[in-house]
């Protein structure tokens, strides 16, 4: 079961790896949790977090954390001299329900809350579940500053009811169509009721335990309640919601610690980035398409001249989750390329550059994998079908790097709840860590 995480994770240990993993998942139930449970995680494997407006010019050789915006984190670990950058991508964020600015409203006796959709989200899919809401409260401190304050409700607070087959007889045979600004605000309590006077902004903070009068602003989100879970006859499974992607957000945090733990090659510096906003384009402070990434690489080297050396000796691994093969619906993929959940890691291409893979870096992960006897698997979209992308060309076009797109291959992408294997995560996370130690 899901539990708090206490230490290092051997990544040789199956059981071990899925257990943390679970953990992880549940206690992240937003991008800014995430980020704060891959810190806390970092904190415990003898990392430091640096702030970028200190000076580094002294920066000794060690084990480092740093973000901009509390959900990104950027960790590596530098040696005497960069001479290279073995980076992993990953990113926090997931397909969701948002809430707006001024989010509170009643229509029909109904007290509801105004949502965006982000993301490519399955929209059916946050229909009548148990809902929580989390993300967190910017709050005025003692000294007039603005700081934040994570916020995470836990107990089932909204449902959005989808419509009776009795009022929509056609949906089983026609389909169901919503829109997304009529048919996905959720309900949250009756009006009239005793505490109608008590607004949202009250009722979170007091779960919270922060004083309503200090908070000056809000990110919030919704979430599935249900927790995460091995499944399947043998647990062969796993569900969950957010697998997409902090599954590989989560295998480049033990790749790293376990790199970090044992000896990394001579001059090579490992490092993880997990952005914020993929599901939107990466193009925010945040995300991968930002210059946050290269400025901190820099920063780490003593000139202009040897960033771009070492730049160019580096590689990147993007790990963004994959499409298994659909038992109902074998004829949305390509014939020749259908992934299967436990068949191990999956390499993408696509001759259109939606990722970034070429025959060069594929052999490079195949043969990472059979240094770790894992067995690997590739993906092609159907020609067909538009293909989706992820942060692998961005960071590729940025920093002029090779990179490979890669993921464990998962069912119910973009769902509020979804479906992986559960021998995948700790062969992942071999590999990766085999790859940031310069093996």
């Amino acid at each position: 079961m899901p539990g708090k995480y206490r230490g290092r994770v051997n990544a040789l240990d199956k059981n071990a790896v899925n257990v943390d993993l679970l953990a992880f998942l549940k206690d992240s139930p937003t991008p800014f949790h995430a980020a704060h449970e891959a810190a806390r995680r970092l904190d415990a494997a003898g990392f430091t977090k640096l702030d970028e407006r200190d000076a580094w010019e002294a920066l000794a050789p060690g084990k480092y954390y740093v973000s901009n915006t509390g959900t990104n984190l950027l960790a590596f670990v530098k040696p005497e001299q960069v001479r290279s950058y073995r980076i992993v991508g990953a990113h926090t964020d997931s397909p969701n329900l948002r809430l707006k600015p001024k989010p509170e409203y009643v229509t029909e006796g109904y007290r509801q809350l105004g949502v965006e959709v982000y993301g490519g989200a399955l929209l059916n899919s946050w229909l009548d579940r148990d809902l929580g809401i989390a993300g967190r409260f910017l709050v005025r401190e003692p000294d007039g500053g603005l700081g934040h304050r994570l916020v995470n409700v836990t107990r089932p607070l909204l449902r959005v009811a989808q419509l009776a087959v009795h009022l929509d007889r056609d949906v089983n045979d026609k389909g169901l169509v919503l829109n997304r600004q009529e048919h996905l605000a959720p309900i949250w309590g009756l009006a009239g009721g005793a505490n109608e006077s008590r607004g949202l902004v009250a009722l979170l903070a007091k779960e919270a335990s922060i004083d309503a009068a200090t908070v000056v602003g809000s990110e919030l989100m919704l979430f599935d309640l249900t927790a995460p879970t091995l499944a399947g006859q043998d647990e062969e499974l796993l569900f969950s919601a957010r697998l997409d992607n902090l599954a590989m957000c989560h295998a480049a945090l033990l790749g790293l610690v376990h790199a970090s733990a044992g000896d990394v090659a001579n001059g090579v510096t490992p490092l993880i980035a997990l952005f914020d906003h993929e599901e939107v384009g990466s193009q925010s402070v945040g995300g991968a398409e930002s210059a946050f990434l290269p400025r901190v690489m820099e920063r780490l080297c003593p000139s202009r001249e040897a960033f771009l050396r070492a730049c160019a000796g580096s590689t990147c691994i993007s790990a963004d989750m994959a499409h298994a093969v659909h038992p109902n619906y074998p004829g949305r993929h390509e014939p020749r390329h259908k992934p299967n959940l436990n068949g191990g890691p999956v390499i993408k291409s696509n001759a259109q550059q939606r990722y970034a893979t070429s025959g060069e870096t594929a052999a490079f992960f195949a043969e990472l994998c059979r240094a770790e006897d894992v067995p690997v698997q590739y993906y092609a979209h159907r020609t067909d079908l538009p293909c989706g992308s992820t942060i692998g060309p961005i960071t590729s076009t940025l920093l002029g790097i090779p990179t490979v797109d890669v993921g464990n291959p998962m069912l119910s992408m973009h769902s509020a709840r979804e479906m992986c294997g559960s021998e995948d995560p700790a062969r992942m996370t071999r590999v990766l860590g085999r790859y940031l130690r310069g093996g």
